[in-house]
């Protein structure tokens, strides 16, 4: 409503001398009619589904309170959230008002509006999370308890308090001080009627703030999205060891120590999380970009990790479950930006297993087994071992194209180029000979059998 009374023709200020003509009278009076006031109810730049009053459409420089608005509706609907916590679309709408408040992130009501509402709402149930309720007066174990278990209800809300600390994060990160100055919309010359005042709600939400430290609100974070990922709070103890002095009253304002370098448990933890983002980006046919993975990577230099791992990782993630043609284009223009080394070693893996399966499958086919006595003895008991290394483990390879596979093959020797000695540079090459072989083969036994038919 507010965008639409700034941008509309029809929005006039009415205590000015424009406000008294004639026309603008009769709009005011005709919004104020209860029995014409459906008819004025869509000026143009307001949405058909709106129920605001007309009225207040016409008051039209009071737009500049826009992010104030905003900053009210987020309080009003964590509040009545929090009275009714199983309508996450209450939490959803307040997230939604909070965006909006961010167009002023220079501005204190804005921290101070994110702060009440993490402070107020999230932070309590999040530490009933990681801890249990004894500590946690805010909260009723009766309500709050089933809805803990309730594994939807647990991602939407693990959802939203780690986008609110993220727009912390952004804040603190962009304001390093903390030291803005607002906009002093209240006590400027103005005929605007009704008079601006001081909001007395978001003065005192300032009035109130206290720094917030960057270290924390970092780890806070680090621990929400790890969280979600995993929802395994062992792990996560192993991986932040200061995880007990986080989620309290006045943790968000104290400093914290740095995270360890690099463990077994924080890289655990990243690789889990890009599985799952490879997983959720299945449905792309063409991904030309390390979008999906960047909070990931973000995490991950927290924990001090290579920044070239996480994007290593997510290309061999999306190889493991056969979407080598979606990420064609990626893989060629991301050379600089992989651990190489790592890359050929576990897609070289990753090929044993698939050309080893495809092996197998030619030998129970009788059509086809003259194809496999083809293949070099040595080679094709090498490539079996690689693949029963992998494949021990919970690992599942998606079966793919004998040609999508070849492809693959040969960027790869492309890569290993002048990288690996002679002997790692020599087995690539023993795999491009396979693949080739195959597809040959395999392509001359199909002509055949066409002439046949």
């Amino acid at each position: 409503m507010e965008a639409a009374y700034l941008s509309s023709s029809e929005a006039f200020y009415p205590s000015t001398p424009d406000g008294d003509t004639v026309n603008h009278k009769q709009a005011i009076l005709q919004s104020c009619s209860s029995l014409q006031r459906g008819s004025l109810r869509n000026p143009s730049g307001l949405t058909s589904d709106s129920v605001s009053p007309p009225l207040l459409f016409y008051l039209k420089d009071h737009g500049r309170c826009t992010t104030r608005l905003a900053a009210h509706r987020a309080l009003i609907l964590v509040g009545l959230w929090g009275q009714t916590p199983g309508n996450m679309l209450l939490l959803e709408r307040c997230i939604e008002s909070l965006r909006i408040v961010q167009e002023e992130n220079t501005n204190h009501f804005c921290l101070a509006t994110l702060i009440e509402i993490w402070q107020s709402r999230i932070r309590p149930v999040f530490q009933a999370i990681m801890f249990g309720f004894h500590d946690v007066s805010e909260l009723s174990q009766e309500v709050f308890s089933p809805l803990i278990e309730d594994q939807a209800w647990l991602s939407k809300f693990t959802s939203h308090a780690r986008i609110v600390l993220g727009m912390i994060t952004e804040y603190v990160s962009e304001n390093p001080t903390q030291f803005t100055s607002d906009e002093n919309i209240f006590t400027q010359d103005s005929q605007m009627w009704p008079p601006l005042r001081e909001c007395p709600i978001l003065s005192a939400l300032v009035s109130k703030l206290r720094p917030v430290k960057a270290s924390s609100v970092m780890l806070h974070q680090i621990v929400a999205f790890t969280f979600e990922m995993s929802q395994d709070i062992d792990s996560i103890s192993s991986a932040v060891p200061s995880l007990s002095r986080l989620f309290s009253i006045g943790s968000l304002f104290s400093e914290m120590p740095p995270i360890p370098k690099e463990s077994f448990e924080q890289r655990g933890l990243i690789d889990r999380a890009i599985v799952e983002r490879a997983q959720n980006s299945s449905s792309n046919p063409v991904i030309d970009n390390f979008d999906c993975v960047r909070d990931v990577e973000l995490v991950g230099r927290a924990f001090l990790l290579d920044p070239k791992y996480t994007k290593t990782r997510y290309l061999i993630e999306m190889i493991r479950q056969g979407r080598d043609a979606s990420i064609n284009d990626l893989v060629g223009s991301s050379s600089g930006v992989l651990i190489k080394s790592l890359f050929i070693q576990e897609v070289t893996q990753i090929l044993c297993a698939r050309l080893h399966g495809t092996i197998s499958s030619l030998r129970r086919t009788k059509h086809y087994r003259s194809v496999v006595s083809r293949l070099d003895a040595d080679t094709c008991n090498w490539v079996k071992e690689q693949a029963e290394r992998i494949t021990t483990k919970d690992d599942v390879y998606t079966p793919v194209s004998l040609i999508t596979t070849h492809s693959l093959i040969l960027r790869v020797r492309g890569m290993a180029e002048n990288h690996f000695d002679s002997e790692q540079s020599q087995s690539i090459n023993s795999l491009s000979r396979i693949s080739e072989t195959l597809l040959k083969a395999v392509r001359e036994q199909e002509q055949e059998r066409v002439m046949d038919l």
